[in-house]
């Protein structure tokens, strides 16, 4: 017996001694992890991150031929004007923050970018240069639906996409409501808007049809571009639309990924086939750089000449990566996306340019 609890003893010993060794060995396996790569892996995978850490780790920026990060937009001061806007800035505090909670579509004008908040259904307009944030709380009561994908005019009015609705409404600066564009028989499942400066003709992408309804200045429906099918020129799950000079760029994240379309339908050309995924959004600066967003992989893919020419992102918090990328939108040098599932829209300068930019659509 003495024997046996003696070899007990010494396996439990041992057991014991590889188990220290194996907790010694872990620990300094961590401590030979520098504190960025600490800080790397903290930024990639933790769904609430200090934003002011993540502004700091400028070592985590994704590195990219095409974009230069620039800063990123949690939302800002409340804008205040006018004599009840200096008692509302005193009772509110000047340091009290709006914060965004889903932005889901970005676009803008100038100094001036438009957020759409799905989940309290807001429009905020952001100006870039002061800082401040102004809140259009109104539009919500408009809203049958989530509000989606926004597209802002020259004249400062915006557009919005109301899927439950089936509708996309057309809103004053100021967030007053001026017209709807609905239609029973063509428009069923609205996902993107855009417009025609010139013919101020209204293109409204529907998922369900899968074409997209043109309408009037006087939001009447006259015609479509596209339809169903699984060739060129046709389309099964429109997810965005956006104008470039070759013609409507539609993505497609069920037949070819990025198609270019003449104004009557007729088919150009298509490329992406072998990078895209799931693209989701698009936008293309004056210089016919064309950026897509891909769900599948949380990457913006920029194509020149129908070449892809630069990629960047990737999942995860830190600048240059993202959680679910829901629009882009150009305004000079800048792209703005709306990186939905981080609650915020990121900034990147266009570094190779031609010429300026003006306003882009999405």
């Amino acid at each position: 017996m003495s024997q046996c609890s003696s070899g007990v003893q010494r396996i439990t010993l041992i057991r014991y001694s590889v188990s220290i060794i194996t907790l010694i060995s872990f620990v300094l396996l961590i401590s030979s992890c520098t504190y960025n790569r600490f800080r790397e892996i903290m930024l990639e995978n933790s769904d609430q991150i200090d934003p002011a850490l993540i502004e700091d780790n400028a070592s985590d920026r994704t590195q990219s031929k095409i974009l230069e990060f620039v800063e990123t937009i949690y939302g800002g001061r409340p804008a205040f004007a006018g004599a009840g806007g200096q008692f509302a800035r005193v009772m509110v505090g000047v340091n009290q923050e709006i914060r965004f909670k889903q932005p889901v579509s970005v676009a803008g004008i100038d100094n001036f970018i438009y957020v759409v908040d799905e989940d309290p259904r807001i429009v905020y307009i952001y100006d870039v240069e002061a800082k401040v944030i102004k809140s259009l709380g109104n539009v919500s009561v408009h809203f049958k639906g989530l509000p989606g994908n926004i597209y802002v005019a020259r004249d400062y009015s915006f557009y919005v996409v109301d899927t439950g609705g089936k509708q996309v409404l057309h809103f004053s600066q100021e967030g007053d409501l001026l017209a709807d564009y609905k239609d029973a028989a063509n428009l069923s499942r609205p996902i993107d808007v855009i417009v025609d400066e010139f013919s101020q003709d209204v293109l409204v992408a529907d998922g369900s049809y899968s074409h997209i309804v043109v309408f009037n200045n006087a939001g009447i429906a006259k015609g479509v571009i596209g339809k169903r099918g699984g060739t060129a020129g046709r389309f099964r799950a429109i997810t965005s639309i956006t104008r470039g000079a070759a013609g409507l760029y539609v993505l497609d994240r069920l037949e070819l990924p990025i198609q270019v379309v003449n104004m009557q339908g007729g088919f150009q050309f298509a490329f992406g086939e072998t990078e895209q995924v799931y693209p989701t959004s698009i936008a293309i600066s004056r210089d016919q750089l064309v950026f897509v967003s891909d769900k599948s992989d949380n990457t913006i893919r920029v194509y020149k000449d129908k070449e892809l020419i630069d990629k960047i992102g990737g999942g995860g918090a830190a600048p240059g990566r993202f959680r679910l990328i829901t629009s882009l939108w150009i305004v000079g040098d800048l792209l703005y996306v709306a990186d939905s599932g981080n609650r915020r829209v990121q900034v990147f300068r266009i570094k190779q340019q031609t010429q300026p930019t003006g306003s882009g659509v999405s």
